[in-house]
């Protein structure tokens, strides 16, 4: 099993730094970033986590969502999970997640615009239970990272109170 992390538009290189800490904690394949590749300045802890994933040639960037589905319909053909806050989506424990999926992520402030939503294979919800809005986009990473690994044999052991 397979998931890639696809993260569109996002406005924070510090939540790109804590989803790519998760996404490679969970054994997440590819971190792939939708949007302006300039803006991102990796630097302090956000650094250590997305060099690892430049050095392993496992971070690549797309200049828009059209461009990344032509390719991933051309060399992976994972099916595309928009998660998002969307009525008629699927919950999130509730999920049979695929055997290869791509994990998209939208901006902090507007999310995954419709059109993209309706262009996904399924729209993926966590839900809450207080109406607070929504969930900060790296924590709504975590959980799902988490629910995918379920279905994924862990690798590590601990030793002296860290994961080896």
């Amino acid at each position: 099993m397979k998931f890639n992390t696809v993260l569109l538009n996002l406005r924070s290189a510090k939540n790109v730094g804590m989803i790519a800490r998760s996404h490679l904690a969970f054994g997440g394949d590819l971190l792939i970033l939708i949007g302006d590749e300039n803006k991102w300045n990796f630097k302090g802890g956000t650094s250590t986590y997305t060099r690892k994933l430049i050095e392993s040639e496992k971070l690549l960037f797309f200049k828009n969502f059209k461009e990344f589905r032509k390719w991933n319909i051309n060399h992976l053909n994972f099916k595309n999970l928009a998660i998002e806050v969307a009525e008629n989506a699927v919950k999130s424990h509730q999920y049979n997640y695929p055997e290869n999926c791509n994990v998209i992520l939208g901006n902090e402030r507007t999310g995954i615009p419709t059109e993209i939503i309706k262009e996904c294979d399924l729209a993926i919800t966590i839900p809450q239970i207080t109406p607070i809005g929504s969930l900060n986009v790296a924590i709504s990473a975590s959980i799902l990272f988490y629910e995918i690994s379920q279905r994924m044999k862990a690798k590590t052991s601990i030793e002296n109170y860290k994961f080896t």
